[in-house]
């Protein structure tokens, strides 16, 4: 039954004048370009599907945690492995070559299948090299970033693919990458999201000059931003606090965001830490994962879908009274309360991860500090979606 009404979704999607398209926004940075002395690796997530999940996997050695369609166990969108290798992706059809029968779609399942296989950048590009002459389905920029610090963006087409390392020797601050719907080894001129790209290499760029990179800082400024330049916003005084979130960071379509935090220099993989914010950033807050505990909080993964996800999306609902616009007066009143329970989960988590350097918790404690911490997300929901009610 799930199947038939995504494929229904899709039909009447189509119907209604386009074609269904998966806008993300994305970026990396190397250890040398961010505060903390740890890889990052960040990706907000457009799509149609809004029942976001998430999901744990096993096999032959690897186990990995990533986002999903709920119910959908045969991609992942974005997630990381028990060897410390994260990756994610951002649609770039301007990939296809042109006169090429280029195929696409398998991004989720190219994924999926390099977090069950690769324990290194290195790896993945393996995986390219060996189906660059049988062909990928694939259009798509993936960003990876492993145990040993590599941060790598990877342009990829059906036959053939373009390397960027982050690192930049000459100058490290220069040590990141960022990534929307197009490539800068574009074959043909189907890339979008130009004004997304713009707005997120100048928010990287500020807060590396201010040394503040950092996951809270992506997480608090970046994946959630809804700032348009003022030649993009409305002068009609009645509709002054509705912004069009077409080319914005933080869209209307932006469903879910990760952020990947891997180990410092010669650090211990098992602190990896996958960030994930399971609805529209403005109306979310992100909660800390790791593989080692072994499994994923209930609350973000149960038969019916993601409970925390449904939360989310009825606060992002309030968000928007129209279709694409966000009402700003109501995004300022939830905020507060947002922000605390966001603050309250980097204080707790940056404690945790401190006294787990070197006191070498089990997997049971690291699953039983993610649920504190989902708790979190969860009782702040309820607080937001009680002011909205009360309002």
């Amino acid at each position: 039954m799930k199947r038939l009404f995504y494929l229904i979704q899709i039909f009447f999607l189509i119907q209604l004048g386009g074609v269904v398209t998966i806008a993300c926004t994305t970026g990396l940075a190397h250890s040398s370009a961010n505060a903390t002395g740890s890889t990052l690796l960040w990706k907000n997530r457009d799509s149609g599907f809004r029942n976001n999940e998430l999901a744990f996997f096993r096999k032959n050695g690897f186990s990995c945690m990533g986002i999903i369609n709920a119910d959908d166990t045969t991609q992942i969108w974005a997630g990381v492995n028990n060897y410390g290798f994260a990756i994610m992706n951002a649609e770039s059809k301007d990939m296809a070559v042109p006169g090429e029968n280029t195929q696409f779609d398998d991004e989720g399942v190219w994924i999926k299948t390099a977090l069950m296989n690769c324990k290194t950048v290195d790896d993945f590009e393996n995986m390219l090299i060996e189906t660059n002459e049988t062909g990928r389905k694939v259009t798509s920029n993936f960003g990876v970033i492993d145990a040993s610090g590599n941060a790598v963006f990877f342009e990829t087409g059906n036959h053939e693919y373009f390397r960027f390392d982050s690192y930049n020797p000459e100058t490290p601050q220069d040590s990141w990458l960022i990534r929307a719907n197009f490539a800068d080894s574009a074959r043909s001129n189907e890339g979008y999201g130009k004004i997304r790209y713009g707005r997120a290499a100048n928010l990287f760029r500020k807060a590396i000059d201010h040394n503040q990179l950092s996951c809270e800082y992506i997480i608090s400024n970046v994946a959630r931003d809804v700032y348009l330049p003022d030649s993009l916003l409305s002068s009609n005084p009645k509709t002054a606090s509705l912004r069009k979130t077409q080319d914005t960071v933080n869209r209307y379509r932006t469903v879910s965001s990760a952020v990947f935090e891997g180990v410092t220099e010669n650090g211990d993989p098992r602190f990896t830490t996958f960030w994930c914010t399971p609805g529209e950033p403005v109306a979310s807050i992100s909660i800390p994962l790791w593989v080692y505990s072994g499994k994923v909080p209930s609350v973000l993964d149960s038969v019916s879908g993601s409970p925390v996800n449904l939360q989310f999306q009825e606060i992002g609902r309030y968000l928007y009274p129209k279709d694409k616009f966000i009402d700003m007066s109501r995004l300022k009143r939830i905020q507060p309360l947002l922000d605390r329970g966001q603050k309250q989960i980097f204080r707790k988590t940056q404690r945790a991860l401190k006294t787990w350097r070197k006191t070498n918790p089990t997997p049971e404690d690291v699953a039983l500090f993610q649920d504190r911490m989902a708790d979190i997300a969860v009782k702040t929901a309820r607080k937001v979606l009680r002011l909205i009610k009360n309002n």
